[in-house]
């Protein structure tokens, strides 16, 4: 029964097609139709039809191509990999265009920053009136360090002092020279003397040395005396003994031998004592009864010596005092000149700021004359919210960007002073930024490579480092996905 009414699948069945007229009748003919001639018929002979009936004719070699086919598994993996690429692109684009958003609300950013630099006010050293000099510095003005900016002279000021210091210095300077010349003629007259001294010295010795040689010769003639006395007294001796010579020849003879000798040894006392007064006078010492140990030309040479010493300390001390005098003078002098006169120079590379006094102005000391804008050291004036501000500390790093600007530039927070505005010298006040704000200063040096940018405004976001939660590791996770 089944066998009968299975049919081959490349049986050909007729349809006949309808007419362009039998298109215009019921649509349930044909339905009826369509169904009476597939009734008899399985799947795969009802979908070889319905491919025949509605597909365009194509080649015999896409039919065969068409006819094989295809790996089942293959299909499968090529439908699974298109949906994993769509599902990752779509991720990607959910990641791009969400995590940016995320990222700034999780991060910890500012209310309101702006640049901020440091004011160097220039001021009146003394009392007195601007020059009218060829300067007038304009506001907004490049000046660089040490440039001149403003000369103040005071016509009235004190110099009483300076001119008793340089009266003093003249008297000093006119009484020098006389001592001068009581030392030198003082000099001259010690030299006199001193020279008289030597020469009463030479001749003393000069004498001595004679008299030496006087005694010397009387002593070898007083030797030959005693010699022949001595002989005369042995040979008077000699014949008295024989009876040939009286007594009284012997006695005479006797007493000439002794008076030789005695003269013998009184010349030779004198001459160790003229022997000691040479050597005494070689020393400088004089010996003798007829005069002192220092004749009177050596006693006048030492008065002269130690009037000579009190001239020169005299002469010393006062050069000294006129040392000290002129020092004073130079000091009275500078000091004058400073309150005098006073050129106020630029103390860094700065922008005039702000000028205060005009030419001509009479300004007291102290007065504020000039303010200058030194963006050397940039600071950023911030303002944050208190739940912001309680999870920083003076140390943590930052980051600020320029409104307008991509590039962001690294600083560090120096200052936290909450909702307090302390007094400070910046451009830009506290009391301007953000009310009910609580008030941060970032140090950002590398603004300094780029222009002076005070006043412009931008956004800090912070990196604190005291408190690393989970929020701030998501924020740091997220911050992979953005563009640094």
């Amino acid at each position: 029964m089944r066998a009968e009414q299975k049919k081959p699948s490349d049986a050909k069945i007729e349809l006949s097609e309808p007419s362009p007229l039998d298109r215009s009748g019921p649509a349930e003919a044909t339905s009826a139709q369509a169904s009476d001639g597939l009734a008899g018929l399985d799947v795969h002979a009802q979908s070889s039809l319905l491919r025949e009936a509605f597909e365009t004719p194509r080649s015999p070699d896409l039919d065969a191509l068409s006819s094989a086919p295809l790996p089942k598994r293959s299909g499968v993996l090529a439908r699974l990999g298109w949906r994993a690429f769509k599902s990752v692109l779509g991720l990607a684009i959910v990641v791009i265009a969400g995590v940016g958003p995320v990222q700034r609300l999780l991060e910890l950013s500012s209310i309101e920053a702006v640049v901020n630099a440091r004011l160097v006010s220039l001021r009146a050293p003394i009392d007195g009136r601007v020059e009218n000099a060829d300067l007038a510095p304009t506001i907004g003005a490049a000046v660089t360090r040490g440039r001149t900016m403003l000369r103040i002279s005071n016509s009235r000021a004190d110099r009483a002092r300076l001119d008793d210091l340089q009266r003093l210095v003249d008297q000093a300077e006119t009484e020098r020279p006389v001592i001068a010349r009581r030392l030198m003629r003082l000099k001259e007259i010690f030299e006199q003397i001193s020279e008289q001294a030597r020469a009463f010295q030479a001749g003393r010795i000069r004498e001595l040395e004679a008299r030496i040689l006087d005694l010397k010769a009387q002593a070898s003639a007083s030797a030959a005396s005693e010699s022949e006395a001595v002989s005369t007294l042995a040979r008077t001796q000699t014949l008295a003994a024989s009876g040939y010579q009286t007594t009284v020849a012997v006695e005479r003879a006797e007493r000439d031998a002794k008076v030789a000798s005695q003269t013998q040894k009184s010349l030779n006392h004198r001459l160790f004592a003229v022997q000691v007064e040479l050597e005494a006078a070689l020393r400088g010492q004089y010996i003798g009864d007829s005069y002192n140990d220092r004749p009177s030309s050596l006693q006048h040479a030492d008065e002269l010596s130690i009037r000579v010493a009190e001239t020169e300390s005299e002469l010393n001390a006062h050069d000294q005092r006129l040392a000290k005098l002129r020092s004073a003078l130079d000091a009275e002098a500078s000091r004058y000149s400073e309150v005098s006169r006073v050129v106020l120079s630029s103390p860094a590379d700065a922008l005039v700021w702000e000028v205060l006094v005009s030419p001509g102005e009479e300004v007291r000391k102290g007065q504020d004359l000039m303010r200058l804008l030194d963006c050397s050291s940039p600071i950023v004036s911030v303002t944050v919210r208190e739940s912001v501000f309680d999870q920083l500390r003076i140390g943590d790093k930052a980051q600020f960007r320029l409104s307008g600007q991509s590039k962001r530039y690294a600083g560090t927070i120096v200052r936290m002073s909450g909702r307090a505005a302390p007094p400070d010298n910046f451009a830009i006040q506290s009391s301007g930024s953000a009310a009910g704000g609580y008030r941060i200063a970032v140090s950002v040096p590398d603004l300094t490579a780029t222009q002076c940018s005070v006043g412009r405004s931008g956004t800090v976001v912070f990196s604190p480092s005291a408190t690393k939660g989970a929020l701030q590791s998501l924020r740091e996770t997220l911050s992979i996905f953005l563009p640094s």
